[in-house]
């Protein structure tokens, strides 16, 4: 027997209780997830273990008795709508049932020993039988919910847990096409009737769109700049510089004379 086992077992009972005597909000994360990690908890602590046929037998029947504690404390539990969400309460009458579950494992563990069923009377199938009361809990409190018209309330990204599952493990949209089929005439292909993207956006600090598809470039229909000289332009400017070669050569050659 562990103490730290037990101790870390009194621990999590007693957060359970606090939050249930005080309420809180009904979030399908908590409610679902809790039993499956103490479960997983508890199985792993056995897994060096080789339980007998005995083990099994008082694991099976203290299992029935917690998860039908567990669905006595679902039904108790109240649930209303507060601030939008649903809220879950325990009244304080549940904290018999707490004591009943105390009760009930300390007498399998008592009918375990009689039985030399060391493992089923461990202090690490505590953890396994706290997992199937909360999930035994949770098997009355989600119809509840589901019949009354209430949902769950929403996790911390704003959707709740039925829909996280929904949408994590639903399959995206099938194309019927093969891979690498070109659509054929008449059907638009992927992305037609789309505008460019950033076609009709201002460009930031100057409040003028972007140009884009079915929007003209700036300058278009402006006739384009022509060359800076014209041809006539050019031939005038090449006779002014053979006549001031010729004006030289005459210079020259009259000064040598």
């Amino acid at each position: 027997m562990s103490y730290f086992e037990i101790l870390a077992a009194v621990v999590v009972v007693a957060a359970i209780i606090a939050r249930q005597l005080r309420g809180e909000a009904l979030t399908g994360r908590r409610l679902m997830v809790l039993p499956v990690v103490l479960i997983v908890i508890g199985l792993g602590l056995l897994r060096d273990d080789h339980p007998a046929s005995a083990d099994i037998a008082c694991l099976a029947v203290g299992g029935l008795l917690v998860a039908a504690i567990g669905a006595v404390q679902g039904a108790m539990t109240r649930l209303e709508p507060r601030a939008g969400v649903t809220w879950a309460r325990t009244p304080a009458a549940g904290l018999w049932l707490w004591a009943l579950l105390v009760v009930t494992r300390l007498a399998m563990t008592v009918v375990a020993h009689a039985m030399d069923a060391k493992v089923a009377a461990s202090s690490a199938s505590i953890f396994l039988a706290l997992g199937v009361n909360r999930l035994g809990q949770a098997a009355v409190l989600v119809p509840r919910l589901m019949s009354s018209g209430m949902e769950f309330a929403p996790e911390r990204d704003g959707r709740t847990f039925p829909d996280q599952i929904a949408q994590r493990f639903s399959p995206p949209p099938l194309d019927n096409r093969p891979p690498g089929a070109v659509p054929e005439a008449g059907q638009p292909g992927p992305g037609a009737g789309q505008p460019m993207p950033g076609s009709g956006q201002p460009v930031p600090g100057t409040g003028q769109p972007v140009p884009g598809f079915g929007q003209p470039m700036p300058g278009a229909g402006q006739p384009a700049p022509g060359p800076r000289y014209q041809q006539g332009d050019a031939l005038d400017a090449l006779d002014a510089l053979r006549n001031r070669r010729q004006l030289r050569r005459a210079r020259r050659y009259g000064g040598g004379r």
